[in-house]
């Protein structure tokens, strides 16, 4: 969005990113009902019109963790609007669109007006997301050791919201404590940072979007498998069971999570890239060719242009 703010790139960018993971897995479920009668997290309608409106995420019933990614995707024309808003009149309307939505994240009409799970309560987290974007640079400057305790304040925060339910103060809470932490990666770089960069960490990284539509089902197959295998965690600490559990689960959902990331989001990903920089290429050409055969001007000029 900073790089090139075009709608029509950014709508494409999504849906190239967003869809295609989400498709297949839903595609999957369906499959897995229809064979051994698997379902995640509760049973519903797996009828053709239902199956579509899950794969578009209109509803989200089949995956329900699907709910925050409908709730994105709902939230595109604020996320737009308020990049653009922001660009030409700084961030004054934005926090007032924070006031405002925060309130309406009391008022249980809006909070429920999604349906299935889906609560647009956390809408004003991506016009925060936008604002953190606006100021972020300016975190550049402060000290270490001050940007080191902002981030152990930010993770501290983020886990003790973790542990409550989520009203809307707790949701607020979480919203800025991420946003911080998220700011301070962005443009502190600091040491505490540095096991961002280790090899497994960055490999979760690639695969997180899949491995987060599939952690369910993998919990699932986990559970499968210390049955079929005559194992309890019963008998063990709570604490002991749960990482254990854990543990499996996370074994589990990887491969299917990393198969999904290579042949799925990455060539998807390339394909909405190769369409973007081709349309780019045919809309330059023409001022291209109005320059001496041997010149690079026109083509140095263009650089920041989509697709590149």
């Amino acid at each position: 969005m900073t790089i090139n703010p075009q709608p029509v790139r950014y709508f494409r960018n999504r849906a190239f990113r967003l869809y295609p993971a989400a498709v297949a897995v839903v595609g999957l479920l369906v499959a897995l009902h229809q064979w051994f009668g698997i379902y995640v997290m509760y049973e519903c309608d797996f009828s053709p019109g239902n199956v579509l409106l899950n794969m578009l995420m209109i509803r989200t019933d089949i995956n329900a963790v699907m709910w925050s990614m409908k709730v994105e995707c709902f939230a595109t024309p604020l996320i737009l609007f308020s990049a653009w808003l922001v660009k030409r009149d700084g961030a004054p309307w934005l926090w007032a669109a924070v006031l405002v939505l925060f309130g309406l994240s009391f008022w249980g009409p809006y909070v429920h007006a999604l349906g299935d799970s889906t609560t647009p309560a956390p809408l004003y987290a991506f016009v925060v997301g936008v604002l953190a974007q606006h100021y972020g640079r300016r975190l550049s400057d402060i000290r270490s050791s001050v940007a080191t305790g902002a981030a152990i304040l930010s993770v501290v925060l983020f886990c003790y919201c973790g542990n409550y339910k989520q009203p809307a103060l707790i949701l607020l809470l979480e919203c800025f404590s991420a946003a911080w932490l998220v700011a301070l990666i962005a443009w502190r770089p600091i040491a505490i940072f540095r096991p961002l960069d280790f090899g497994p960490v960055r490999f979760y990284g690639k695969i997180s979007y899949s491995f987060y539509l599939l952690h369910v089902l993998g919990m699932l197959f986990a559970s499968g498998l210390l049955t079929l295998a005559g194992i309890s965690l019963s008998g063990l600490p709570v604490s002991v069971g749960t990482i254990a559990f854990t543990v499996l689960s996370v074994m589990v959902t990887t491969p299917a999570a990393y198969l999904s990331w290579r042949f799925i989001e990455k060539p998807c990903i390339n394909l909405g890239k190769r369409g973007l920089s081709a349309r780019s290429l045919m809309n330059v050409r023409p001022e291209a060719e109005t320059v001496a055969s041997g010149s690079r001007l026109t083509f140095e000029s263009r650089r920041g242009f989509p697709g590149t």
